[in-house]
Order: structure tokens, then C-alpha cells, then sequence
């Protein structure tokens, strides 16, 4: 029979006995709240475990916790080892949990350095998986204060190997099972699986900088992914006459549906940058007197052949369209403002892509596959160089790349503001003139003799 152990709580007689059920652990809780004392009742059948029972300084409640007091096998300490609160571990758990460091303590092991021990293997798996790795590529990711656009590009790529591959250790990840992973992606989309590969070396490289791995399983994978071919965007570069045809077309959509549309196609065959900078175009940066348009690329920061600040000399065309819309727009941020638009309140891009390749263009059939917006840019390039004898500096130069082929680094500080200034003037009377009929207007350049002068 368990023995009794008279105890005074308060004036009034307690005793602690020993406990073999739950009603009795919590018949204990009570008495203990009432009390208002802390005590230990002992576990009927198995020596050193206990339930102590504290009650809360309110009165109202008390938290209970089985303990275990054990004989450290080397030392001959006496530690208390907390097993967890009751009710989340329950009785039948306590017991089991006794039984366990019984065990231990039979082959000289002490059950709280065994738990601690268990504790850092645990923690230590954690951080060697590739999620504890990719988390890490995440907090450098946001100390680049990237753009929104790039951020979410870059987690749309990041999400299948969360998905697939976050659970595994990285020292579990080989080159074999990387192949597998990528070439299930590009089975669907040949660049993205490329994509995704390139951003799983860069997180792996994490995990080899902390010397976790020694070697990146997804290095050297040349010859065993699909490779991708590069389709260029639509243009119309080669066929005057058809690109005429687009002038005039765009010259003709309604004022009163398509004001937007149609202001930024016609700057877009001026100017040839990208739809989405021309979009975002903000009247702060456009420079009436020295009639420039000065603005940071969006694609400045996720591309190392584009210039960080890209001057765009506006044609007297160009400027014209612009005090059109100077008195609609004037007063908002953004030339073509879209208050429906929260986050990025001016016009959406893709609506350009979208009036091109309708049935209001090319006779009801649309541009699709013909001519797209980023099209403008590779039309007026060839056309420059070809037609009108522009050579290829100054046409890279407008079109904001860096130089970095033959002409050599001392070109990445050349603006040529002049010479671009006359040449978007004579590419807009250019435009001017094709779109009335007149194709005759052709100069052949002499590429040798330029680079000659070049050189």
C-alpha cells in the first residue's frame, strides 16, 4: 500500500500519496490550487517519478509536470529530469518515458545528456537541409533591395525546389538527382528548368561555403539538360513596306478607346525602349529645355549589358505627343497614370501586347508572331544601321546597352548625346516619310569604311 505523507498546507492537513490514475492527478490539482502551495506526488510503481503540481499566482489554475529524479551513472548526482506538463503528456507517456531512461541509465548513460545530445543531432540535420539553405539565400536576396518584379520572378523559380528537394539534407542531394529534378521541369519549359538549375547552384553554394558539402551537385551538368534556343521577339525589321503598314495602322486606332495604346505604340516606334520603361514613364523625368528623357532602365539591375541610366533625346514628334498628354496627365505621377492600378498606377504593358495582336491591327488579323512591342527595338536597330547608315555604336548606345565587344571598355562611359540627338531626329522623319509612301530614301552604308574609322 502506497505510503501516506502528512503534509500542512495552510493550516489545513494535505496528504501526498502516491498516484496510479489521471482522476487522481487532477483530484491533486484541486486540493494543490486550494492550497495555494506547490507539491510533488510520487508515481505509484516507479521510483524517482513524479507529477509536481504549482499552482498559479492568480489562484485560478496550476501547471503540472512529471519529473524524474535518477542517479547519474558516473557523477552519483541526483538530477531532476523534466519529462513535459500534463495533460499534453499524458500518464501512460510518463510511465514510458521512465522505463526509457532506465534503460539508458542500465548502459551508463545519462538520460539528459542523451536528450541534449539527441537535441543538437536534430538541430544540426535541420540546418544541413536544403531549406535551412535556402532561407539563407532568401535573407541575401532581401538585403539587395530588389524590385518587386524580380522578387516574385525569383521565388516562382525558387518554389519547385522548395517543394521537391527543401525536406533533404544537402549532403543527401547528388548530381543524378539533380539531373532528375531538372529535367522533370523542362519536360514542360526547357528555359525554366535551366533557370531553376542555375538557382539551385547558387544555393548549394551556400551550403559548400559553410563547408556542409565539398562539392555542388549542380555544377557541371553540361551535356545532360536540354539546352535552350533563344527565339527572338517578333519585329518587322526587314519589311519596310510592312512596317509602314504598322505606322499608319497605329496612327488610325481611336483617340477616345485607345488613347493610351495608341500614345505609347507611336513613342514606341520613336523612341525604340523598352514598353515597360515607356509605360512607367514618370514626368519628373522627362527634361523639356534640353528635350531628353532621362530614367533608370527596370531591367538595370538584373542585367550587366544594360546601362543603370539610360538620356533618350526626344524628337520635336516625340514631344508633341507628350504635351498631349501633358494636359491629361499632367498633374499625376506618371505620364499614362492608372488609378485602378495600386501598387503600379500607370498604364499595364501587357495591354500593348494585346491591342497589337487584336483584330484592330493588320486587317483584323493581328500581329501575333509578326511584330511584337520589344519589336520596335530591333526594327529600329536594323533600320538605322542599314537605311539610314547609323553604325552600331551609337544605335547600342541607344538602345542602352553596355559596350563591352571590340570597341572596348573605353566606350562604357560614351553617351554620344549629339550624335544620338541627330539621329532620333532623322529616324523620326524617317518614320515620317515611310508612313506617307516614300521608300526611296535608302543609304547604303559602308560598314567597312566605318570600321576602319572605328579602328
Amino acid at each position: 500500500m502506497a505510503t501516506k505523507v502528512a503534509t500542512k498546507l495552510r493550516g489545513k492537513k494535505m496528504v501526498r500519496k502516491e498516484i496510479s490514475t489521471d482522476t487522481q492527478i487532477k483530484r491533486a490539482i484541486r486540493e494543490v490550487v486550494q492550497a495555494d502551495k506547490a507539491v510533488s506526488y510520487p508515481i505509484a510503481g516507479y521510483k524517482g517519478l513524479e507529477v509536481r503540481i504549482r499552482p498559479h499566482k492568480e489562484g485560478a489554475d496550476a501547471t503540472s509536470d512529471f519529473r524524474h529524479r535518477y542517479t547519474h551513472p558516473i557523477t552519483g548526482k541526483r538530477p531532476y529530469m523534466t519529462l513535459g506538463q500534463y495533460p499534453a503528456l499524458s500518464l501512460a507517456d510518463a510511465r514510458q518515458y521512465h522505463n526509457d531512461n532506465m534503460q539508458l541509465l542500465a548502459k551508463g548513460t545519462d538520460p539528459i545528456e542523451h536528450r541534449e545530445g539527441k537535441k543538437q543531432k536534430e538541430l544540426t540535420e535541420r540546418q544541413n537541409t536544403l531549406n535551412h539553405f535556402i532561407n539563407e539565400w532568401r535573407d541575401i536576396q532581401a538585403s539587395k533591395n530588389l524590385k518587386k518584379r524580380t522578387i516574385k520572378n525569383l521565388e516562382e523559380l525558387v518554389r519547385p525546389i522548395e517543394k521537391q528537394l527543401g525536406h533533404m539534407k544537402v549532403t543527401d542531394i547528388t548530381p543524378s538527382l539533380v539531373i532528375k529534378f531538372i529535367n522533370s521541369i523542362q519536360k514542360t519549359n526547357t528555359y525554366k528548368g535551366l533557370r531553376v538549375r542555375t538557382l539551385l547552384k547558387s544555393i548549394l553554394q551556400i551550403a559548400k561555403a559553410h563547408m556542409v558539402i565539398e562539392y555542388n551537385p549542380a555544377s557541371d551538368l553540361q551535356g545532360t539538360l536540354k539546352r535552350h534556343t533563344s527565339k527572338h521577339r517578333p519585329a518587322l525589321s526587314n519589311d519596310v513596306t510592312a512596317f509602314a503598314k504598322l505606322l499608319n495602322e497605329i496612327e488610325q486606332l481611336d483617340d477616345a478607346s485607345q488613347l493610351y495604346n495608341k500614345r505609347i505604340l507611336q513613342l514606341l516606334s520613336l523612341t525604340f525602349t523598352r514598353v515597360g520603361d515607356l509605360c512607367a514613364m514618370r514626368w519628373t523625368d522627362i527634361h523639356w529645355l534640353k528635350k531628353q528623357w532621362q530614367f533608370k532602365p527596370q531591367k538595370s539591375g538584373n542585367r550587366g549589358d544594360m546601362v543603370t541610366s539610360l538620356v533618350i533625346p526626344l524628337a520635336p514628334q516625340a514631344l508633341a505627343i507628350l504635351k498631349q498628354m501633358q494636359s491629361l496627365t499632367g498633374d499625376s505621377d506618371y505620364v499614362f497614370h492608372n488609378a485602378r492600378r495600386k501598387k503600379e498606377p500607370y498604364h499595364h504593358p501587357q495591354a500593348i501586347n494585346k491591342v497589337l495582336n487584336s483584330d484592330l491591327m493588320n486587317n483584323g488579323q493581328g500581329y501575333k508572331d509578326i511584330h511584337s512591342p520589344h519589336g520596335f527595338r530591333s526594327t529600329a536597330k536594323t533600320m538605322l544601321m542599314e537605311r539610314l547608315g547609323y553604325d552600331e555604336l551609337i544605335t547600342e548606345l541607344a538602345l542602352g546597352h553596355r559596350m563591352l565587344n571590340a570597341y572596348g571598355t573605353a566606350y562604357n562611359r560614351m553617351t554620344g548625346l549629339e550624335q544620338r540627338a541627330k539621329m532620333m531626329n532623322d529616324w523620326a522623319n524617317y518614320l515620317d516619310d515611310i508612313k506617307a509612301g516614300k521608300f526611296d530614301n535608302v543609304i547604303h552604308a559602308d560598314f567597312k569604311q566605318q570600321a576602319q574609322k572605328q579602328s
